[in-house]
């Protein structure tokens, strides 16, 4: 891994995972608190906007949607909404609750649905038209659920056939690509869809509308099986189209549960690193300290917060991945290998952050340029990564880009502070970090698929 082991023994032989968070909480009233006494900054000299725009997200799977298909998945988002009456008054609908959701629901399945001068990469298409579906259901599953005007059972195809047809989809992927890499960004995502169907978003009988006694909670059920559909639908046209674009097909299923394997086991020593002698609970978070040898700042310094929220993210979706440590074994490869990859990049991001603090950097900015000038080395390595030939590099940038929506927002607030301004600051800093550690990890595993 990136980081040394200076005091890894020591952890494991006197458990001070565990004493260190004590004597943390301890001294927290004692300990000098960084925003007791942070430097100035001119707050109102920071631009609430910028000129420079996070970059688009790249185009991961080669193929066109076709305009019929596109047609098609729109006309069903009209058909949806076409025998709910607008505008929905008091008269005809007296709950107000009722109405207020039908008439949420209806706004969002229009405002999810791509406009004609929208050009997204094929994903993202499936990924709204599927949104606007599931919105668009939703209204009909709570009006079918409060009027005699239609059965919220018949709106969706029944759960157990969704989640059967979604079942089979998965079983068939990945199959084949052009290379190992490019395969994991086209499958990985859609793989990502089913698996995640199956695990959370429709969890048994209990999800599907018949059990549900509220028709605010029926109506949402029905947008989630119309949801899922819809995304069964578009990935296997998206499957069959790449697959009859490949010139020189290859399996890729073995090379890619292979890497996600050897990558696993890389996270899996970082981990034992972490924990010392409690690792029968790898996926659980060891806690901000753990990642520091010396901590020369005050303990709530930006860039101390920023790596406990960096390392929040980081361990909550280490428990639910299915990512291969120790005896564990996924059984979706692209799936597997992407969040893999995901997850041993962030903890390279980890690790470098955790570095500069032991370096003494607290990273409050210098001035209200230094706000802009880190916003622009973070689209700069974000843009790198948007824009490389490595389709793994691609598939990260679409895990990263989201995160400048949090400081972006936070900038253009009206109530921004000191505070507020700082941490978008150091989220900036975040991105370029991790995004740079981004490149490190996709070359290593590019030099083992061209080895193996």
């Amino acid at each position: 891994m990136t980081r040394r082991t200076t005091r890894r023994g020591a952890l494991a032989a006197a458990g001070a995972v565990a004493l260190g968070s004590l004597v943390g909480c301890s001294r927290r009233g004692r300990e000098p608190r960084f925003w007791d006494d942070p430097p100035s900054l001119d707050v109102e000299g920071v631009p609430r906007e910028f000129d420079q725009p996070v970059p688009n997200p790249p185009r991961l799977v080669p193929v066109d949607v076709e305009p019929a298909v596109e047609s098609a998945f729109a006309d069903r988002v009209d058909r949806l909404l076409s025998p709910i009456p607008e505008p929905l008054t008091e008269e005809r609908l007296p709950n107000g609750e009722i109405r207020e959701q039908i008439e949420t629901e209806r706004a969002a399945a229009r405002e999810a649905l791509p406009g004609p001068d929208e050009s997204l990469p094929p994903l993202r298409a499936a990924e709204r038209y599927a949104a606007a579906r599931g919105h668009a259901a939703t209204v009909v599953g709570t009006w079918a659920a409060v009027t005699v005007e239609g059965d919220p059972e018949a709106v969706a195809a029944d759960i157990e056939t969704v989640l059967q047809r979604a079942s089979e989809t998965l079983d068939e992927l990945p199959g084949t690509a052009a290379d190992p890499s490019a395969g994991a960004a086209v499958y990985g995502p859609i793989e990502r869809w089913y698996d995640e169907s199956r695990r959370r978003t429709l969890v048994g009988g209990n999800a599907g509308p018949a059990s549900r006694a509220n028709p605010l909670r029926t109506g949402e059920s029905v947008g989630e099986v119309e949801r899922v559909q819809s995304l069964v639908e578009a990935g296997r046209y998206l499957r069959d189209r790449y697959r009859s674009s490949l010139a020189d097909p290859e399996a890729v299923a073995e090379p890619l549960r292979r890497e996600a394997e050897r990558v696993g086991a890389e996270i899996g020593e970082r981990l034992r690193e972490l924990h010392g002698e409690e690792t029968d609970r790898l996926r659980s978070s060891p806690g901000t300290e753990a990642f520091l040898d010396t901590r020369p700042v005050a303990r709530d310094a930006p860039s101390v917060s920023q790596l406990s929220t960096a390392r929040y993210r980081a361990f909550e979706d280490l428990r639910f991945d299915p990512i291969p440590l120790d005896d564990y074994q996924p059984d979706h490869p692209a799936t597997a290998f992407t969040r893999t990859l995901l997850a041993r990049v962030r903890f390279r991001g980890l690790d470098a952050l955790a570095s500069r603090i032991e370096d003494g950097e607290a990273m409050f900015p210098d001035d209200a340029a230094a706000v802009g000038a880190a916003r622009s080395a973070a689209i700069e390595s974000a843009a790198a990564l948007a824009g490389s030939e490595n389709p793994l590099d691609r598939w990260l940038a679409t895990q990263f880009l989201p995160l400048f929506a949090e400081p972006d927002g936070a900038l253009a607030a009206d109530d921004r502070s000191a505070r507020s301004t700082v941490e978008a600051y150091t989220a900036y800093r975040w991105i370029e970090t991790v995004t740079g550690e981004a490149r490190t990890v996709t070359e290593s595993v590019s030099d083992s698929f061209e080895s193996n």
